[in-house]
């Protein structure tokens, strides 16, 4: 062991992650750095992937536990067994770059405050930008906005494409479908997988109208001239190889966790559009390490005696904020956290948790309610309740109106997240009450990282 490359515990917590956690463990242990240590922690997955890091990776230790005990209780299992004086987690939908870990562990040799590092999350595919332009008009006051067509979706086979600008907040039509008033221009970043690939854009000139014209361009070639029918229909936009590798660039998945003044999080570089989030394109102004509010868990390296004075993460959350909630918690005790650029993972956001399914739902939400019960003011606590109660409200009229089970799923979702909220309330008082004895519950240490966007 030298001072400058301390051995180094990284956990992966694995739960169905067969297809994934291969090619994880694979550019995990490709790392250059003299003393790594790998731990996989399976949280009783049933489609085989524990025999398959137990044959082909013989050098990790694997810890098999006996029920799906959730992110923080399943990584504390083996960060509580852990001696090495750095410890990391990394999520098993992730691969890393060679080089990733050495920045981390410089960060934390240099900074003798700093309780944790985090990686460059960059989406797991680069992205090309696309954009669409149609003529708009005038719809009946008091609707005040120029429309151009009512945009439903875009997706290749890499994913859904994120719309950058050019679009309104989500609305229904008639069959209940969701989608977006274009404007003129709409931006769009399609990720693709550095092959040819066909985009498919599902549109509609809506209400009546004539054909619409449309133009499809990728920089300043023009790809597709059409017109969009009144009726919805779904435009084939051919993306060439060629096209592809000259124009494709990386997306910002999270490069640290900014807080918001209601005290919920956002990953940095997610931006809102109308409601609607989009990524970032990774540019200059992500290239610098800086002071964040929190590390995301997908890739992080943290020092063990921070985590020891902490009691590691809050057993109590399944999953999904237990990262923001340990920050705030190490806050209070004097400890700090950086983004470090130079440190590069890609990342497949949500590819095993399914955003926005129903359990994806329940665990974010009772997540976030736990972690303002014990480090925010109980105003933003009721704010919070209530805003879930506002989504189930409509969530329970969309299932009604249109037998959208997938809607009925989510009301129960939220409703359980209350409920369990309300059962762990006794525990998540007293735990308010250790935070209330070092600072005030203002929200005060979320200050210095609010942003604008």
């Amino acid at each position: 062991m030298t001072t400058d490359h301390p051995p180094v515990r990284i956990v992966v917590l694995n739960y169905n992650g067969a297809g994934r956690i291969e090619r994880c463990l694979e550019r995990l242990l490709a790392t250059r750095y003299p003393d790594l240590r790998v731990t996989v922690v399976d949280n009783a997955s049933s489609d085989g992937s524990p025999a398959i890091v137990e044959q082909a990776f013989p050098d990790v230790e694997l810890i098999e536990n006996g029920s799906n005990l959730g992110f923080s209780r399943g990584n504390n299992r083996a960060l509580r067994a852990a001696t090495e004086p750095y410890v990391g987690l990394l999520n098993p939908d992730t691969e890393v770059d060679g080089d990733w870990l050495r920045p981390l562990v410089a960060r934390l040799n240099n900074d003798s405050l700093a309780g944790g590092a985090g990686a460059k999350l960059l989406h797991q595919f680069d992205r090309l930008p696309l954009r669409l332009t149609v003529p708009t008009f005038s719809p009946p006051l008091p609707d005040t906005r120029r429309l151009g067509v009512r945009f439903f979706g875009a997706e290749s086979s890499a994913g859904p494409a994120d719309v950058l600008g050019g679009a309104h907040g989500v609305e229904l039509n008639r069959f209940g479908h969701p989608f977006r008033w274009t404007e003129a221009d709409v931006e769009l970043a399609v990720p693709v997988s550095g092959r040819a690939t066909t985009l498919r854009v599902d549109l509609a000139a809506g209400d009546g109208r004539d054909p619409v014209a449309l133009s499809v361009c990728a920089g300043d070639a023009p790809l597709v001239e059409t017109r969009v029918p009144t009726e919805r229909t779904t435009l084939r936009v051919d993306l060439s190889a060629e096209m592809v590798k000259r124009l494709a660039r990386p997306a910002i998945e999270c490069a640290g966790i900014m807080p918001l003044p209601d005290g919920s999080m956002r990953d940095r570089g997610t931006h809102l559009l109308a409601g609607v989030p989009w990524s970032a394109w990774d540019d200059a102004s992500y290239n610098e390490p800086r002071e964040v509010f929190a590390v995301k868990g997908a890739a992080v390296l943290y020092r063990r005696s921070m985590l020891e004075s902490l009691n590691y993460l809050d057993d109590g959350i399944f999953m999904y904020y237990e990262d923001a909630d340990l920050a705030w918690r190490a806050r209070r005790r004097g400890w700090r956290f950086w983004y470090e650029p130079e440190s590069v993972v890609r990342h497949e956001h949500a590819a095993l948790s399914r955003e926005w399914s129903p359990g994806f739902v329940r665990n974010v939400e009772f997540g976030k309610l736990r972690m303002l019960g014990k480090n925010a003011p109980r105003s933003w606590v009721a704010q919070h309740a209530s805003a879930a109660l506002k989504f189930a409200s409509g969530d329970f009229r969309q299932a009604l109106t249109l037998r959208d089970i997938e809607a009925a799923r989510r009301v129960a979702a939220r409703l359980r997240a209350l409920g369990d909220a309300v059962l762990a309330g006794p525990q998540t008082w007293r735990l308010r009450g250790v935070e209330a004895r070092l600072a005030p519950l203002d929200g005060r240490e979320l200050r210095p990282f609010l942003e604008s966007s």
